[in-house]
This record gives C-alpha cells, structure tokens and sequence, in this order.
C-alpha cells in the first residue's frame, strides 16, 4: 500500500512513479507498504538537523525500515508485516517542495518530472540502491532513467502534458478517489460558501490504547470514521473526524495509542503520534477510569503541555466505575499544573460530552471554516466502508482472528431504496 499525504495535484504524479519502482523491480503493490510526505524548507530542514545532524534543506531523505534485497521475495519478510494492511514496511519518504520547484527551474523541465524523480530516487533508496561510491552512483542512475522513461516522462513534457498522461494510466474510480482523498489539502476548500468566522482547528485525540479515543470521535462527529475495538492497537491510520455546528468546526486526529514501540511497525504508529501534533492547536488525552491514572500517563500529560500545546484531559468510562474512584482520579490529576480543562465523561454513553465540546470551543482559535459543513471526513467511502466491515470481523470473530486483518473493497454501490452493495475481500496475517 501506498500512503501519500499534503501531495495536492502531484499526488497521481507520485504514484505513478512509486508504481512504476515496484512495477520494474516485479514486486506486487499489495506486497509493500510505504509512504511519502511533502515537506516546506523550515519542515525538511529540522527533519535533516534531528536525523543527519546537519541544518541544511535537501531535496529527498529516505528512511528504510529494512534491508531489501532484490529480487524481492514477500515470505523473506514475515516478521516486518503491517498487519492492517499486510504489506512488508519499507519505510518513508520526504520530499521539499519549495526544493523541487527550484530544481525543476535550474534543470529547466516540469516540475512533475522533478517531483517523479525524486520520488523514484528516494523509493530507489528504500529497496537498498545508494550512491556512496562511483560504481552504486552509476548502478542507481542507470536504474532511475529506466524507470523515469517506463512511466512516459519525458524531459520536455510540460506540467500539463505529462499530467494528461498520468491520468490515462489511471482509471477514473481511482481519479475520484484521489479527489476525495486530497480533500483536507485542497486549497480550493477555502471558496466562499466555506468562509465565515468561527471557532475552528484542529484536536489530535491521544491516550493510551484502549482508552475509548475512537468510540468518542465518532460520537462527537456522529459517524462512523474511526474502527472500535476492544482489542489495543487497532486504530494504524490519522483519520480525521470533523464536527460542524453554527458556531464551530472542530477537526479530530485519531491516531494510534500510546505504547512502547517494539518492532518496526511500532516505530511506524509513533510517528504518526508525532505528526499530529505538529498540526494541531487542542491535545485532548484520554484515560481510562477503570484503570488508574498511573506515572506513565503523568508523564505523557506534563509531555504535551511542555509543547505550549493546550491540553484538555479527559477521564473516560466513568460509568464503569465507582465515584470514590472517579474522586481519586480526578485528585491525582489537580496535581498537574497547566492543564487547560479536565473532564470526567463516558464517551459510550455520551454523558458529559456537551460540556467537553463547550471546553473545546473556548480554546480553539477564531477563523475560517477549513472544510465545507458537510463533509465529516477527509477518507475515502472505501475506507470507511472497510474500517467498519474490519470492525465487525475484530468483535465477531475474536479469537479466530489476529489484530492483522485487512478488508480490500472490491466495489460499492447504492440501491434505489438506500442499500449499499458492497463486495469485499478479507485477508490476515497470522
């Protein structure tokens, strides 16, 4: 699987050319799961001073979670798996686009051909190509103008021409996909009808695993976008709920729970902690009242609010418990200074939910709405659909299945007295 993200226009770009690497190397897109991000100057140039320790703004950085060899077999990588989507983790790919148009100028072509370039050296990187010496440099060129001329860019195609190519490879259920998809990056959102001042932002949704983070985003939006579960662990992806009333837009993160990572792909759900919050403006950390609110929660707590972010702590599952014990948690935590709210709620049951949403408001910034009011969430319907049918498999079958399933949604449609057909795929990893 491929995830690109803030890519806008260029997204079917990146893919084209993400696709044409495994595509020449045989190796099956379903096999692999990899993911790339656009980053500005300021954004690349802390990422280069954190993990290369210089401060300068590169074009690519590539972080391979392994060492590939080629050709590439898919059972030489059992234990490096992403159980959700059973894809072998390769790693990340970070590319600046301020640096990518500047490039495209001085090497006088698109700047869809420089982004597919450097999108192909920095995927080239993940399978184990490098250029430390002459002999690697030559081998990894030679393996670039290959592929750059299997996937029809050419040097003097314009931006629009090689776009017009790229959209006859894909097909046009995809092209809709990417549309929806790209939805939260679009600055075209931001027309008229979106305008108006409210309280708007976004609130990235953190807690321990089982802290009942999902069920309360979908209660606040009051749809389904996030998979329930009471097995840990379950959420992999940032989804993005999104709460409209007359007065607000409130912009869910829901990532994974907090947890020491132990393999690759614990490296992976932590980073996408690390992401959210970066873009947002409201941190509310959920704890489960039936456990108690322990040194480790204190911690991440006092970790956040030494970001300067507002942080909002919510004691969840209320009903489950005693309120001695509600009492006792709510002590303990008076303890911690800087906390911008704490609410007691059961997000189940939607008691108390009114007057977190109130502590919410009052805190997010007045501006813009970002999105328009009737959309709830940034994913695809195929995501949807899949997280929901993943749901049902993870409560009904229980033991039968591992946290490792995938649900691949073959087609959707909707019937004339409101049915939706669905026609879908099960596969786990055991």
């Amino acid at each position: 699987m491929i995830e690109i993200y803030r890519a806008d226009k260029y997204e079917m770009t990146v893919r084209r050319a993400l696709e044409g690497v495994l595509s020449h190397f045989s190796i099956d897109i379903n096999d692999v799961d990899l993911e790339m991000d656009f980053l500005d100057s300021s954004e690349m140039k802390d990422l280069n001073r954190e993990s290369r320790g210089i401060d300068l703004v590169t074009d690519v950085l590539s972080f391979p979670s392994l060492e590939i060899t080629l050709p590439f077999n898919y059972e030489d990588y059992l234990n490096d798996i992403n159980p959700e989507s059973e894809g072998v983790i390769l790693g990340e790919i970070y590319i600046c686009f301020e640096k990518a148009v500047q490039q495209a100028k001085e090497y006088n072509h698109s700047i869809s051909r420089e982004i597919s370039f450097l999108a192909i050296h920095g995927a080239l990187h993940l399978l184990g190509f490098d250029h430390q010496n002459d002999t690697d440099r030559d081998k990894m060129e030679r393996e670039q103008e290959i592929i750059m001329d299997s996937i029809g860019c050419s040097r003097n195609m314009s931006d629009d021409e090689y776009q017009k190519t790229v959209e006859q490879y894909f097909s046009e259920e995809y092209k809709k996909e990417i549309l929806h998809s790209s939805l939260g990056n679009n600055d075209q959102l931001k027309s008229e009808e979106v305008k108006g001042e409210i309280r708007c932002g976004f609130v990235a949704v953190l807690g321990r695993p089982n802290a009942g983070k999902s069920t309360l985003i979908n209660y606040l939006v009051g749809q389904k976008v996030a998979i329930v579960s009471w097995k840990p662990q379950t959420t992999r992806n940032k989804i993005l709920g999104i709460r409209n009333d007359n007065d607000s837009q409130i912009i869910f993160v829901d990532t994974p729970g907090l947890h020491k990572p132990e393999n690759e792909l614990g490296k992976f759900m932590m980073r996408s902690v690390t992401a959210a919050l970066n873009e947002v403006d409201i941190v509310l950390y959920l704890t489960n009242a039936e456990k108690d609110f322990n040194y480790y929660d204190q911690e991440n707590v006092k970790r956040y609010i030494e970001t300067g972010k507002k942080v909002v702590l919510v004691v969840n599952k209320i009903d489950r418990v005693d309120p001695p014990k509600v009492a006792a948690i709510l002590s303990e935590i008076s303890k911690i200074q800087g906390l911008s709210a704490v609410v007691p709620i059961s997000a189940i049951k939607g008691k108390n939910v009114e007057p977190l949403i109130t502590e919410i408001k009052v805190l997010l910034p007045i501006t813009d709405r970002i999105f328009p009011e009737d959309i709830y969430t940034d994913r695809s319907m195929n995501f949807v659909i899949s997280e929901i049918i993943r749901e049902k498999a993870l409560r009904l079958l229980d033991e039968e299945i591992p946290y490792g399933i995938a649900v691949s949604i073959n087609k959707y449609e909707e019937r004339e007295d409101g049915v939706i057909n669905v026609d879908a795929d099960r596969k786990s990893v055991v």
